[in-house]
């Protein structure tokens, strides 16, 4: 700029008066310093005004919005009993998951129902060719009848050799007496032979007839002997008729149970999943393969975790009945289900430092579905008074928790809180105000360390008075 300057001057002397001398030239040398000093006061100057002016009006609005108050609402801290809340993610899981597998074989006649359909227990899901077990039923049920007639048989055997062994016993006791009869004659012609009475030949006659009894006798008490034992063995053979009824009729059960597999009926109620083996199929016994799943939601579990130091006060929560469980689903945090903790792990994650818990949940309407997470809220009952504001004084920075405290000449400071935990819209502090602390609960972005605020919407009664949660 300066070389511009003196270039113009130059150039302005020389058209002006092209006879000028070499003196005069040499003297516009001496111009020089002064315009270089004149350019350097004159920007020196600007920047001056320039810097100086932005310096004020930054300082001016500065002390203007400290001296502005702002808008705020506030509450007041209190000591009060809260719960201790955990919330953390469940996952969803049937209650109980059954795999439909056939139990015999043959072709699929028919499907009884459609796929992700509801079912309920005892209902008809699926039809087998029942043919081949209905021959054999019948089968087992002609052996049956065989084994009957048998058995009635020996037993009219047994009846008529019981009576063949009385008709034998009769004739023992008519022997008897016939034999007592004939040695009575035997001893009467014996002292009758001796008086002469009698002829020797009579007297051998009643002897004979004595000896001739006593065989008879002998001979009528192996015919007895021989008719008991055919008694036995129809005994025997009835048993054997019974037993091979029983075989046969335990066929026939058989036969039954094998004809009742053919159709397949739902061992729960619940929903059925996808379809693996369609109508016309021949499927197997105990194939790998289910024909479907059915998973039980009504009731439905939800699996959840809670941190390894809340460990103890859920163990004795569970034992007190006093710990509570509640499910909210994403999108629908106003809709809560209400469960009950039925299950504890048995050890505790060394990885994350966490131990697994299951609640049971009624789910009546069929809402929570199996594989859905969920979100999960633990609520155990208080371990003892703590400083109380709404959850909405918490601010988060870099130092941690804070809360602006609104003081006496209503500025506020910027105090670091520890947070213990928060339940509903309540956030417990262990360390940083004391009961009395007003804090502000709305308009901290408008907020910094010192500044003046306006208090909107005064501390309600109940914050005052210290209300419980939920009340």
């Amino acid at each position: 700029m300066i070389r511009d300057v003196e270039d113009s001057l130059v150039t302005t002397q020389t058209t002006s008066d092209e006879n000028v001398s070499i003196d005069k030239v040499k003297k516009s040398g001496i111009v020089r310093p002064i315009l270089l000093t004149v350019l350097i006061l004159i920007l020196a100057g600007a920047a001056y005004f320039f810097w100086g002016g932005q310096k004020g009006t930054t300082d001016k609005k500065a002390d203007s919005k400290k001296q502005r108050s702002a808008p705020v609402n506030v509450a007041v801290a209190r000591i009060q009993d809260v719960p201790i809340e955990v919330r953390t993610i469940g996952n969803v899981l049937p209650y109980s998951v059954v795999n439909i597998i056939p139990q015999v074989g043959g072709q699929l006649q028919k499907v009884f129902f459609t796929q992700g359909q509801n079912v309920k227990k005892g209902e008809l899901l699926f039809q087998i060719d029942p043919r081949t077990y209905e021959a054999a039923l019948e089968q087992a049920l002609g052996n049956v009848a065989r084994d009957q007639a048998q058995i009635r048989s020996a037993q009219a055997n047994l009846a008529k050799d019981e009576a063949n062994v009385g008709t034998l016993q009769a004739n023992v006791n008519r022997d008897y007496s016939l034999s007592r009869l004939a040695k009575t004659q035997m001893s009467r012609y014996d002292k009758l032979v001796v008086e002469g009475a009698v002829s020797h030949e009579q007297s051998d006659q009643m002897t004979t007839n004595a000896a001739t009894a006593e065989a008879t006798i002998e001979a009528d008490k192996k015919a007895v002997e021989n008719a008991k034992e055919v008694l036995n063995a129809d005994r025997a053979a009835i048993q054997t008729a019974q037993g091979s009824l029983r075989a046969d009729q335990a066929m026939v059960d058989n036969a039954r149970i094998q004809l009742g597999f053919c159709q397949i009926r739902s061992p729960i109620t619940g929903r059925t999943g996808s379809l693996n083996v369609y109508e016309g199929n021949v499927v197997s016994a105990n194939s790998p393969t289910p024909l479907v799943g059915i998973n039980q939601i009504q009731p439905i579990y939800v699996t959840f975790t809670v941190p390894e130091q809340n460990l103890d006060q859920v163990r004795k929560c569970m034992m007190d009945k006093t710990l509570t469980v509640q499910a909210l689903l994403e999108g629908k945090r106003k809709e809560k289900f209400i469960g009950t903790v039925t299950f504890l792990e048995s050890t505790v994650n060394t990885t994350s430092g966490t131990v697994t818990l299951r609640a049971t949940f009624p789910n009546a309407d069929s809402t929570l579905f199996p594989g859905q997470f969920v979100d999960v809220i633990v609520t155990m009952p208080p371990d003892g008074q703590t400083t109380v504001v709404p959850s909405s004084a918490v601010q988060t920075s870099q130092q941690g928790n804070s809360v602006y405290v609104v003081k006496p000449d209503n500025t506020v400071e910027f105090v670091k809180v520890d947070l213990k935990r928060t339940y509903g819209d309540l956030a417990a502090i262990g360390n940083g105000l004391k009961a009395g602390d007003v804090v502000v609960t709305d308009g901290q972005l408008q907020l910094t360390p010192g500044a003046r605020v306006d208090i909107v919407k005064q501390p309600t009664k109940d914050q005052d008075q210290g209300s419980a949660p939920g009340r």
